[in-house]
């Protein structure tokens, strides 16, 4: 009907078109998208494949030119094939065109910037060229002033004191187990149900978008961001990394979706992350709390923005 139009000169019909193509260009957005969301539901299916832990695409890559919008297509056929092996229990079969011959099919998601200078992912005869190493390749620097997280502190002045009594001399082995039943059965990065006895009141907590100084804080900061019945937390491992007559360190790993309190009610895709926690060879409290994602602040905030479902099931 449409190339009818533009030849009748219908009026309207060059608008038409156009509305015609935004619309097949925001239909892959979408599909990319549910692509995302189908690997968060079917996540611990794969657990032991670090490949399939995050989200595969970018949804937004649909938008690029090609080559670019290519690329993105390729890899949601094939991350999705592996997908649906996993729910039929089958092992996988293997994917040569993917896994050898054009690497970036099959590869861990990546940055356009991490693309363009890893020749590995490019071609298969490309495998061993080394990584570019040009200044407009680099991801910026992370001492960049809008690459620190944001200090919200000045949010919650009026927070009180915590009165629990701390649980001083805590072996890190103890803590550790601690720190996973709060992260496994209380999700607590996710709704601040943590056990506040492990935390030092004045203890700092980080990630790459938010920055908080007190425990007090940093709980009532997590009461206005996840819909806890909308959220999940799984696949979590905690383990002492250091110990000794030094400070010690814990680390865990998690991978997380939620739902936002927000009115548009956005929903966060899966992602990551690793926190380490530091520990007081004085105490044995957590002193700081840095958490590491495998996504971008910039894709938090997109995603932030952008309306999830109004439904509630």
């Amino acid at each position: 009907l449409f190339p009818f139009g533009l030849l009748a000169g219908l009026p309207g019909a060059d608008l038409l078109v156009d509305a015609g193509a935004l619309w097949i260009l925001l239909g892959q957005v979408n599909l990319y998208r549910r692509v995302n969301e189908l690997h968060g539901e079917s996540g611990p299916l794969w657990t032991k494949d670090e490949a399939l832990l995050e989200p595969p695409v970018y949804a937004w890559w649909a938008l690029l030119p090609p080559p670019l919008d290519v690329v993105v297509g390729l890899r949601q056929v094939h991350f999705l094939a592996r997908h649906w092996a996993a729910v039929r229990g089958e092992p996988w079969q293997g994917d040569p065109v993917a896994e050898e011959f054009f690497p970036f099919i099959s590869a861990p998601r990546f940055t356009l910037r991490q693309f363009a200078r890893t020749p590995a992912l490019w071609f298969q005869f490309t495998a061993d060229w080394e990584e570019l190493d040009w200044p407009l390749l680099q991801d910026p620097s992370e001492g960049a002033p809008w690459r620190s997280p944001f200090e919200w502190g000045f949010l919650w002045g009026g927070a009180p004191a915590d009165p629990a009594p701390k649980s001083i001399g805590l072996a890190p082995a103890d803590l550790a187990a601690a720190l996973a039943r709060d992260l496994s059965e209380g999700r607590y990065i996710l709704t601040g149900n943590l056990t506040s006895s492990l935390f030092a009141d004045d203890c700092r907590f980080v990630d790459p978008n938010n920055a908080v100084d007190g425990l007090s804080r940093y709980r009532q900061a997590l009461g206005f961001l996840f819909e806890p019945t909308r959220s999940q937390l799984d696949n979590v491992h905690v383990r002492v990394v250091a110990a000794g007559s030094g400070r010690a360190t814990i680390e865990a790993t998690y991978v997380a979706s939620g739902e936002l309190k927000l009115p548009w009610r956005p929903k966060i895709s899966p992602w990551s992350g690793k926190i380490s926690y530091d520990v007081s060879p004085v105490t044995g409290l957590v002193v700081a709390q840095t958490d590491v994602w495998n996504i971008t602040r910039f894709d938090a905030i997109r995603q932030t923005f952008t309306p999830g479902s109004t439904s509630r099931r």
